[in-house]
């Protein structure tokens, strides 16, 4: 084991569990670009949905009910999907009053689908205030553990 993990040193972001935030490159529904190196310093929530998905939708609306636990820290939700199907979602939740959200499609590139390997939505991945992992959700998971996980950052 200690052999593969120094043998695969070079990959190791593509087979454990990223510790930094992914690399990201979104187009914000304004058409604006925004990149990882945009993130002021603080606490970060990666969300990665897709506004089809009828988990992210539910998950969007309890966060939003709940916006406490996220509003004291930066929340950028990434989708693959369309800007055509992005604008509605924004619209539909209001996402663009929200000074700390910033949501884009990152497009066909997959880039950050790929960095934390997501196979089903949503997937959230929280940050501290230095910019390492402290947890993810994969999937449909109790919104209550979500958001117990994001008061302690």
């Amino acid at each position: 084991m200690f052999l593969l993990l120094v043998g695969s040193n070079g990959f190791a972001q593509s087979t454990a569990s990223p510790q930094k935030i992914a690399p990201f490159q979104i187009r914000l529904v304004s058409g604006q670009q925004y990149t990882s190196a945009q993130l002021a310093a603080g606490p970060v929530v990666l969300i990665y949905f897709s506004p089809d998905c009828e988990h992210c939708q539910k998950f969007t609306k309890d966060l939003l009910k709940n916006y406490s636990v996220v509003a004291n820290k930066q929340v950028v939700m990434v989708t693959f999907q369309s800007m055509e199907m992005l604008k509605p979602f924004v619209t539909q939740y209001s996402l663009g009053t929200y000074p700390n959200f910033k949501v884009g499609t990152e497009g066909t590139s997959y880039l950050v689908q790929r960095y934390y390997q997501i196979r089903s939505f949503p997937y959230i991945a929280i940050y501290d205030k230095k910019g390492n992992l402290v947890r993810t959700f994969e999937g449909e998971q109790p919104h209550a553990e979500i958001f117990k996980a994001l008061k302690q950052i």
